[in-house]
């Protein structure tokens, strides 16, 4: 579902990265089922692009990463059980890492989450509603899982979501085309030519 706004403001927009990390990104099994899809669709080039050209704007870019951490009892109970079946994103391990190129000392980060919904036992909220944003482009992994199931909560919450589809990556097509069907969506050079008419 294409619906691109007109224009966007640094003052109420943000760029949303859900699990840009080495568990997705680099190798093992969550990689090889979304490595066809990752691949083919350049989402690191991508991604790296657009948030490099948001900064440069002045737009907030904030990671939503899932860390797995035995020694936080509570909230790792908490943790849906297939990540801790396929270890995956395990606190200080390359797994839990932010991929190569997408994290900059800027950003801010997403502290507590457990869910598959970034916003569950996360300061996400909090963050968004402390720069007063509205307005929300989403990246990550994978599209119809994490990454929508964050889409929707916000979109109840009344913010703005776009998917930016050729950031993201689900394990077949036909998921990635279902949540592109779902959600308003725009593509990262679209993104980029309304960054281009924005004062930093």
């Amino acid at each position: 579902m294409t619906d691109s706004p007109e224009s966007i403001n640094p003052e109420n927009t943000a760029f949303l990265l859900i699990e840009f990390q080495k568990t997705w990104t680099e190798k093992g099994f969550l990689h090889r089922l979304i490595r066809k899809e990752y691949t083919s669709r350049n989402v690191l080039k991508n991604t790296i692009g657009l948030i490099n050209r948001a900064r440069t704007n002045g737009f907030p870019v904030i990671h939503a990463p899932l860390i797995l951490d035995k020694k936080d009892k509570e909230r790792y109970k908490k943790i849906p059980f297939p990540p801790k079946l396929l270890k995956g994103f395990t606190a200080g391990t390359w797994k839990a890492e932010f991929t190569e190129g997408v994290y900059d000392k800027k950003d801010m980060v997403v502290r507590g989450r457990y869910s598959f919904d970034a916003c569950e036992g996360s300061n996400l909220e909090e963050l968004l509603k402390e720069r007063g944003i509205k307005t929300i482009f989403f990246c990550g992994f994978t599209t119809d899982q994490c990454v929508e199931l964050t889409m929707k909560t916000l979109t109840l919450k009344g913010y703005n979501c776009y998917l930016v589809p050729d950031c993201t990556a689900a394990i077949n097509n036909r998921l990635q085309r279902k949540a592109e069907e779902n959600n308003k969506t725009i593509t990262s050079l679209r993104v980029i030519k309304l960054l281009k008419f924005t004062a930093k």
